[in-house]
Formats: C-alpha cells, structure tokens, sequence
C-alpha cells in the first residue's frame, strides 16, 4: 500500500517540477499600445502619406485605412509587393507564376498572418511537414514543428539527428546559453560587435551543432555569417526556433505569389478607401516647422552632362541613371531604371536586361520578354553649348498629408531620410543592404522525386544555400510533375569577387543542383529564369543601434520595413509588417482611436531571468 504522506509529497514535486517547466515554455504575447484611444474611427479628414507598396506600406495603409484615415499609397514600381513581387510569364505557350524568390509563411508571422487573413490573401497556404537541410557531405536533417515542451523538443532533435548529440551541446559551451537566455539588451550589448564566426569560436560551439543547425539557418538571413551580427542570429534563431510556441512550422503558396496574396491585398486596399498610386516616386518628404508637410512628387531632376554626342550607339551617362544616343532625328535617352519595379537596367547586346527580375528590352527599350509594364521611359534631351542637358523640367509637386510614413527598402530610405534630421541622418548613411544574391528557377525534361520537399535549406556547397521544388506545390506546375519539373536555386550573399552575370550564376547552381538531386543529373533545361539582385537588409556587427525606429524625431513621420529596430524579435516578412502597423499604430494613439494588435513571440529566451 502507497504511503499516503509519500504520495502527496510526489505529487507536490511534480506539480512543482511541472509548474518550473510550464513557466520556461515560449508564449504568444501583444505588444503594448502606444496610447489609450477608444473611438473605432478617426474624425475628420487626416490625410496619411505612405510611401513605398511592399508588405510594410500594404500593413500601414490597411491598418490606417481601416480606421478611417484618408491614405495615399504611393509606389514606385508598377505594382505592389516590393521584395514579395510577382509577375505572370509564358513559357511552352502556358502562362505561368514567376517571382523574385521563394517565400515561406512561418506560423510565428501572427502580423503577417492576420493581413492576409483580413484580406482574403490566405487560402493558398500549403502546410510543409518539416523543415529539412540538405547537407553534401552529410545527410539531410529534418526540423519542423513540435508539439513537446521546452526542453525537450531540444532533446527530440538531437534525438532523431543523425549529424548531432547531447555533446554537441552540452558542457562549456558558453554559447549555448547565449542562446537560451537572448535579452533584447543584454545579448546585444556583449554579441553585437562581432559576426557569427567569432560568436561560434568564442561560445565553443564548433562541431555538430555549428554545421547542422546554426550556420545553415544563420545564412538564411541572406547575409555573409562573417559580417551577419553575432546579437542579430541570436536573436534570428530565438524568433524562429526558441521563442515561439510553433516551432519551425511553415507555409508554402500554391499558387503564384501576384494571384493568391498580392491581387487579394490590393483589392482590401482599394475596398477601404486607400488611393493607390503606382508608377509614382516621391522624391523627398516636406519638413516645415518641425514636422511632416507633405511629399514631393515629380520627375528626375534636369541634368547637365558632358557625353560624346556622335556615338550611334547606347552610352551610360548621369552615373549610369540615363543612356543616351544619336539617331538621325537626333539625341535620344532613356530612364536607366526598369519601369516594373525601378531596378536599373543593363545595356546588353540584343538590348536592356533588368537583373533584378529578368525582364528583357529590345534596342529601342521596348519589353520584350518579363515583367516590365511598359517601355523605359523616354526622357527630354536638349543640347546646350556643347553640353547634353537631359530630363524633365522639375515639374515637381507636393501633395500635403498630415502625417507619413516611409516604408521602403534600405535603398529607398536611405534617399528620403538623408538630412530630415539629426537621426535620421545618422541612420541613412549607416543602413546597407546584404550581399547581392541570385536566384534562377529551371524549366526541366525530368521529374523530382515526389517525396522531395517543397523547400530545402542547403549547406556545404559553393553556390547553393537553397532549393524550392516548384512543381512538388504549386499549381500550374504541380500539374506536369509526372512528366517534368520546375525547380528553384538561390545563392544569399555573393562576396563582390565572385559576382558576375545572372546566367553565370545559375550555371553555378544548375551543376550543383545535378549533384543534390541525382534524378535530375540527365535532365534537359527546357527554359530558365535567371535574376541577380541586391536588396535585403545588411545586419552587420554594430548596425542594430544605427537603425532607425519606427517613431522619428519629428512627432508625425514614421519609418516602417524589415531595417527597422524593432523593440520585439522579429524578421523579414514579418517584420515589415509589424513595423509598419507599429507605425499606424503611432497615428492611430496620436487621434485617440483605438490601435491594431501588434502580436509578437515571446520578448526574452526560455533561461533569460
């Protein structure tokens, strides 16, 4: 018979033991208002500016929008999405989905999540059973989403990893507990001024947990681990991995990224009110008395140019912004930027090609072939005195708003900030953006192993650091994959020596691909899409306190996208989105109506004290 005394002080222990652990467990959290309105709706007519149409622009206008504010969206390019652009191309007479990179939705997006949700933008999502790294020298590891508690979905995945052991992670392994214990000031006030490598050397983690877990999800920030801040990966792998309740769980989309998310955002936008203006770049943002008046609209300034005026042939002149030739009818130049998304074009043999998305122009910078809308924009030229004077008339105007937001890429931001304050000053000319990285998606006579998954994260190869399997998920692809198969490579973070042109780049890859995927080691490359491009966040050793924060100097701009410091982990897609609800938010409380929830995973790692 069971001591009674006994069994009710095992089961105190456990309770106790059970209690510890629940309290170690990751949580979704919400991240505070900034202030304390109630009324649903603003009054009267506040006229919000927003510039810049990717997903942090979309969260902004739409958060605003749906509080009754009148919000101007302004874009550059000719659609929206910024760095989640789509576009549809034709290959063997079919009209098929292209965009500038695979994506995937990882439940922890909860900001990400709820836009789409808001906008009907979520019914595509295709749940992936794990999360797999494709090693050449080893074999493949498969993470994903756990439902046991901290820590022993840890134990799990040393458990069933072929290529780890408790060794790996037990012992003096200082960096271990870095990990464990991230403090959103304490982790980057030691981490923050070194890189990965020395974050590997010093914390003692060289080994099996360095090659299978930290360095392959450590690139996938798309930034070079030896200049990738050693506090930022810390705070890279709490958001995906120790900070959450989901786990490595993500989505993947079935059909093309401009069908199934993009079309449903803008048509959420347009339904609420918000006046889209693409094909319109805002040249700075009107400051007066201390605040926001407005923007700037126009074309490119007029430029005085010395240039050979003879040549027949297309010359890059205006610090690459403008080529320029003499025709019979005379002088002639075209806007170096590409009219889908601003990209600047390159003169190529048979015409201009944008390396950013793979569109084509003939000679006369007509598309051909791609994504590009319309022509290159044809600009003014005039001689005077022996020198070319190109562009527009300044032509500029401003349109008033009682407050903005820029919520463009780091290129972007660092052209509208650059002398509105002190701050913001400091912040332009430090921001950066990531090594270029290339993506090329091949068209083959072969089928994938339909047990292949839909995306892999790649270690050990030169080129490669990941493959997406196109026709394993998304339609119309999926249709043909008995027969044949699209698949996907990228290569984050080209070192400057060993950039070189797109097809190169993919030449690379496609020979490495042959190896990963010995089934297609006889295929036939039926088509390629091949693009080089250079505009993901740079988190270097020292930027983090660099950065710009949502809320300026000035009491109504804002500044929202995945550069952003945030005062909660968060990243890429999701960032940009929660920055840019952050900053309606910030509108929001300064009208007194109530804010969006900013949902957010848990602020410090499952030991932080």
């Amino acid at each position: 018979m069971i001591n009674r005394r006994r069994l009710l002080l095992g089961l105190g222990t456990t309770a106790l033991a059970l209690g510890g652990l629940a309290a170690l467990q990751p949580r979704r959290g919400r991240w505070p208002s900034v202030g304390h309105g109630a009324a649903p709706r603003v009054s009267g007519n506040v006229r919000v500016a927003v510039i810049g149409g990717g997903l942090a622009g979309i969260s902004a206008a739409a958060t605003l929008a749906e509080r009754g504010f009148a919000v101007t969206l302004y874009e550059r390019g000719s659609a929206l999405g910024g760095k989640l652009s789509g576009w549809p191309i034709h290959v063997d007479g079919e009209e098929v989905p292209m965009e500038h990179g695979f994506h995937g939705f990882f439940s922890q997006y909860y900001n990400l999540r709820s836009l789409l949700r808001a906008a009907g933008a979520d019914h595509d999502l295709v749940a992936q059973q794990a999360y797999p790294i494709l090693f050449r020298s080893r074999p493949a590891e498969a993470f994903g989403a756990s439902r046991l508690p901290f820590p022993v979905n840890l134990l799990e995945v040393l458990g069933r990893s072929d290529g780890m052991d408790l060794l790996d992670v037990a012992g003096d392994r200082p960096g271990m507990l870095d990990l464990l214990t991230y403090d959103p000031v304490g982790t980057f006030a030691k981490w923050d001024s070194a890189d990965v490598e020395t974050f590997i050397r010093e914390g003692r983690l060289e080994g099996g947990f360095a090659d299978v877990v930290l360095r392959p999800f450590a690139q996938a920030s798309m930034n070079a681990l030896g200049r990738f801040s050693a506090a930022e990966c810390i705070r890279f792998f709490h958001f995906y991995m120790l900070g959450n309740p989901e786990g490595l769980g993500f989505d993947a989309l079935g059909r093309g990224v401009h069908e199934s998310v993009l079309g449903p955002l803008q048509a959420h936008l347009t339904a609420l009110g918000v006046t889209l203006r693409t094909n319109t770049e805002v040249r700075r943002v009107v400051v007066e008395g201390g605040r926001a008046r407005g923007v700037e609209l126009g074309t490119a300034d007029t430029r005085r140019v010395v240039a050979n005026t003879q040549e027949s042939a297309w010359i890059s002149v205006a610090e690459g912004q403008v080529y320029l030739r003499r025709t019979a009818a005379g002088l002639e130049a075209l806007d170096a930027r590409c009219t889908h998304m601003g990209c600047p074009v390159l003169l190529t043999a048979e015409g201009f090609v944008c390396p950013c998305h793979a569109g084509r122009y003939d000679a006369d910078g007509r598309p051909v072939s791609g994504p590009p809308p319309r022509p290159l924009d044809v600009l003014r030229v005039t001689e005077d005195g022996g020198v070319v004077v190109i562009g527009e008339p300044a032509g500029a105007r401003v349109e008033p708003a009682d407050h903005v937001v820029i919520a463009t890429e780091v290129r972007g931001f660092k052209r509208l900030a650059a002398g509105l304050t002190p701050k913001l000053d400091a912040a332009s000319i430090s921001a950066g953006e990531a090594d270029p990285y290339a993506v090329a998606r091949y068209w083959l006579d072969l089928p994938v192993d339909r047990t292949r998954a839909a995306f892999y994260t790649v270690a050990d190869y030169p080129w490669t650091d990941s493959i997406g399997v196109y026709s394993n998920f998304q339609a119309p692809y999926t249709h043909h994959a008995a027969r044949k198969s699209v698949v996907e490579c990228h290569a984050y973070a080209i070192p400057s020596r060993d950039v070189t042109t797109a097809d190169a780049h993919a030449a690379a890859m496609l020979a490495e691909l042959r190896e990963a995927f010995p089934e297609l080691a006889r295929a036939r490359v039926t088509h390629q899409e091949a693009m080089t491009q250079s505009n993901f966040t740079r988190f270097a050793p020292g930027d983090f306190d660099r950065r710009p924060t949502v809320a300026t100097e000035l009491p109504n701009l804002f500044v929202a996208g995945d550069h952003v410091q945030l005062p909660f982990p968060a990243f890429l897609m999701e960032a940009a989105v929660a920055s840019g609800r952050l900053a309606a938010n910030h509108i929001a409380a300064a009208h007194g109506v109530t804010e969006a929830p900013v949902e957010t995973v848990a602020l410090k790692g499952p030991l932080a004290v």
